[in-house]
């Protein structure tokens, strides 16, 4: 299936893994926005699952600048922290946003439907 880069320093990647490996995905991590980008640029990836809160480079700065150097790159914001900057998540050029906790099959609905944009797109608002 998807190639999946999931860029968050919690220990609920481990529940991403776990939905989106058994979903057919392949998934690989960071735990910030910096390692995270840097990855994206070796190996681009068909997704990416981006949580707001983290440490060196957060969220929003991540989102901005991965979609103004890759503006096709598939991004989704999570967080159950930073629910406020969602919508401005989506204004740097994440397609849509989950906050946690959420269903696995909202998950993978959205992996689904981001897998499916092609070139320009709307956002989707939680």
């Amino acid at each position: 299936m998807a190639r999946i880069l999931v860029m968050d320093d919690e220990a609920a990647r481990l529940t991403l893994q776990e939905i989106l490996e058994e979903a057919g995905h392949t998934v690989a991590f960071a735990a910030n926005g910096e390692q995270g980008i840097a990855y994206y640029e070796q190996h681009p990836f068909d997704v990416v699952i981006v949580e707001l809160v983290m440490p060196v480079k957060n969220g929003l700065q991540t989102i901005r600048e991965l979609h103004s150097e890759y503006n096709d790159a598939k991004i989704i914001a999570v967080t159950a922290q930073d629910r406020e900057n969602l919508p401005l998540a989506e204004e740097y050029g994440a397609l849509g946003s989950l906050t946690k906790p959420f269903e696995s099959e909202r998950l993978l609905e959205m992996v689904e439907w981001a897998l499916g944009q092609t070139g320009a797109w709307d956002t989707v608002y939680e």
